[in-house]
């Protein structure tokens, strides 16, 4: 049985529904037991089940069953739809929805319980994945679930409930003279005193209606007899309605000695409310004057929890290697402007050098937006400014790290304009940001199982060249194991540089001891 159901929904400020009338949608989700307890992570949020087929709205980032999303796109002629989460109300392009695959793989292992637990004792449980063979294998029918009826189909069973159900609806008494529609029940008792219907009983009472011969038998009896039987069919209906007038007035009655009491209650937590208002105003009155003193508190704190982050495992020798952990999540509200950038750790040349830290755009930045990672670095206000050189001049070394031991890392460097106020000494918390627009194309980062995001989590080296290091020796220090102390990493840099520098002098002597050709004429 699929778990989709037709649903009649009016959003005013939907443009797919911008001539006003109310237009049918389906609901896609899945109905499980217990839906409402489960959090609104997992659920649509057009139909408010959960989701079934979930795609991400781009602009957003709030998530919708495919279907749900489809039905409503249709009627969106001018291709304008609206999200219709309250808090959130951003116009979209209907077609600025993509698969979310990553949430997918989280939703299929959702344990759900089966919806027909309690109404068929059902005792199937298992990952969301599964559910729906369930219901196609154990539920082909449409049970309703006031008066137990089976159905073949599910719009059978909204018919059966809109219009005939019996735990719902009743028949009139005078039917078919009076009505022959079924009548809701919560509206019985106002249909017998209405106009129609006792005209219908003064229209029989004058015999200008008889009762209908619906069998053959019936035709032969006595006209006497039939007379006799409506009366006293009528005096009973009667009877049973002045019962129900009489109940109705001592129900007034009642109704009104309670709306006595409640009158009176009102009246006393109106001055209770009174009373509350006034003591509450005085409170505010007193707290107003504490507010001063709580902000400072309050930016005090702030500032000691922002030295206490900053001090904390602390980078001195102008590198630093930055893990961006929950990527998917952050490349999400990157995409959707929550939160277009994040900021790496503050680091620092040397224990009185510079202080630095490096911005991320991972869905891009300016000219780079939608196409690259963008990578900056920023030059931020040190306690020994003044006694440091200045503009900034150091070469700058972005490396993103390859996690499966290829060492195909991405490496990119930039050295300072050293005529840009980015690069001079602060005179705010921090300069403007200056780098890298283009390090990394996004489709690359994007793709499952890359050697750059593993886990979920990526890894960044920033490196100020304090040394003037030269290139050909970026990918030997960027191989070495990171678990080494400083001082060892720095030992076999040096190494390294001897090494390569003795192999450069042997082959100048070699090439210099080689005798030069000499030109003959013939």
């Amino acid at each position: 049985m699929a778990s989709t159901i037709k649903t009649e929904v009016f959003q005013p400020n939907d443009p797919s529904n911008s001539s006003g009338n109310i237009s049918e949608h389906l609901a896609c989700g899945y109905i499980i037991l217990n839906c409402e307890n489960v959090s609104d992570k997992w659920k649509c949020i057009y139909c408010f089940l959960i989701i079934k087929e979930p795609i991400q709205l781009m602009e957003c980032g709030h998530r919708a069953c495919k279907g749900c999303h489809e039905s409503r796109a249709a009627l969106a002629t001018d291709g304008i739809m609206i999200c219709p989460v309250e808090e959130c109300k951003q116009q979209y392009y209907k077609a600025q929805v993509m698969n979310d695959r990553a949430f997918k793989k989280e939703l299929d292992i959702l344990p759900v319980i089966c919806r027909h637990k309690m109404d068929q004792n059902c005792t199937w449980t298992g990952p969301l994945r599964a559910y729906q063979e369930h219901l196609d294998q154990a539920h082909i029918h449409y049970p309703c679930d006031l008066c137990r009826q089976i159905f073949s189909s599910s719009q059978a069973l909204e018919d059966h409930k809109s219009k005939t159900c019996p735990s719902l609806f009743q028949a009139c008494p005078l039917a078919p003279y009076c009505c022959q529609e079924m009548i809701p029940k919560a509206d019985f008792s106002a249909h017998l005193l209405s106009a129609k219907h006792q005209e219908t009983i003064a229209l029989f009472l004058i015999g200008k209606y008889e009762i209908p011969d619906t069998f053959e038998q019936d035709q032969s009896m006595e006209s006497s007899s039939a007379a006799s039987e409506l009366e006293q069919r009528t005096y009973e209906k009667l009877s049973d309605l002045a019962e129900k007038v009489q109940k109705l007035n001592d129900d007034t009655v009642t109704l009104s000695r309670d709306f006595v009491k409640l009158n009176e209650l009102s009246q006393i937590t109106i001055q209770e409310i009174n009373h509350y208002q006034i003591a509450t105003n005085e409170r505010n009155v007193f707290m107003s004057s504490l507010q001063p003193k709580q902000d400072s508190i309050q930016k005090d704190i702030e500032r000691l929890k922002q030295n206490l982050e900053e001090n904390q495992h602390v980078s001195t020798d102008g590198t630093l290697t930055w893990r961006v952990d929950r990527v998917a999540e952050r490349m999400a509200d990157a995409q959707s402007e929550r939160q277009p950038s994040i900021y790496s750790p503050v680091f620092y040349s040397s224990a009185t050098g510079y202080k630095m830290r490096t911005r991320l755009y991972l869905h891009g930045d300016g000219n780079a937006r939608r196409t690259h990672m963008s990578l900056f670095f920023l030059l931020m206000k040190g306690d020994y400014d003044a006694l440091l050189p200045w503009p900034f001049s150091y070469k700058v070394t972005f490396c993103l790290f390859d996690q499966t031991g290829n060492n195909r890392h991405i490496i990119d460097s930039f050295r300072p304009d050293v005529k840009s106020n980015s690069f001079q000494r602060p005179q705010t918390d921090a300069n403007i940001a200056s780098g890298i627009p283009k390090f990394f194309p996004l489709p690359m980062i994007q793709q499952d199982d890359n050697p750059y995001v593993r886990d979920d989590i990526l890894f960044i080296k920033i490196i100020v060249d304090l040394h003037d290091t030269p290139k050909l020796i970026l990918p030997f220090m960027l191989t070495l194991n990171p678990g080494l102390p400083y001082h060892v990493q720095q030992v076999l840099i040096n190494q390294e540089k001897i090494k390569r520098d003795q192999q450069q002098n042997t082959l100048t002597m070699i090439t210099a001891t080689q005798p030069t050709p000499m030109n003959t004429c013939g």
